[in-house]
């Protein structure tokens, strides 16, 4: 770890012809770029290994205004998501581990809920999306939902999966649908507000 223009550097020495820094977001939200409580990212920087520390040191100097704009960009994005209650995109191990979980409880829910709405839903499909929690082909009778509901409370991917089997009874929004809702799952509205601005984009 390298002190240079305020920052706390982490060098890392590769096999390699120059010399590249870039910021990360810092675990925990810890103090990284300078000394500034409200930092969150830490300054790395790769450079070959013949490199001193005195070269990388001036390197980072060179480049500081470049580190604080870049850093200041970033907390204010961070700071958006925060303020909007939503995080960063999802991961590919995220998805993974999410679809995971939503391919083994929707069935039993649809087994559940399937007859007691008197419908009969087509194939299953399972998908990240970003603006909507599920969706229905009244034609086909296929249901998609999407994996995202993993990270949300139980109750919400259950309302989910009914406000799709409604669908299949009501295509439309309309006040019919609805009062399937109320029917089905009279606290609905409590899993909808849950839900709403909670989609990772």
């Amino acid at each position: 770890m390298l002190r240079a223009a305020g920052f706390n550097v982490e060098v890392t020495r590769k096999q390699q012809k120059h010399m590249y820094v870039r910021l990360k977001p810092c675990a925990g939200g810890a103090d990284a770029t300078g000394g500034s409580p409200d930092a969150r990212f830490r300054v790395c920087v790769s450079a070959p290994l013949r490199y001193s520390d005195a070269r990388i040191m001036r390197f980072i100097e060179e480049r500081a205004s470049w580190i604080r704009e870049h850093a200041a960009k970033m907390q204010v994005r961070e700071r958006d998501r925060e303020i909007n209650g939503a995080s960063a995109s999802p991961t590919k191990e995220e998805l993974a581990q999410w679809c995971a979980v939503v391919a083994a409880f929707v069935p039993a829910l649809i087994e559940k809920w399937a007859p007691i709405i008197g419908v009969s839903p087509g194939k299953l499909a399972y998908r990240n999306m970003v603006s909507r929690w599920g969706s229905c082909n009244v034609k086909t009778g296929r249901i998609c939902i999407n994996v995202q509901l993993a990270a949300q409370p139980p109750e919400c991917l259950e309302y989910v999966v009914v406000h799709e089997l409604c669908h299949l009874r009501e295509a439309n929004h309309g006040p019919r649908f609805h009062a399937l809702l109320d029917a089905y799952l009279p606290h609905w509205r409590d899993a909808e507000r849950k839900l709403r601005g909670a989609i990772r984009r």
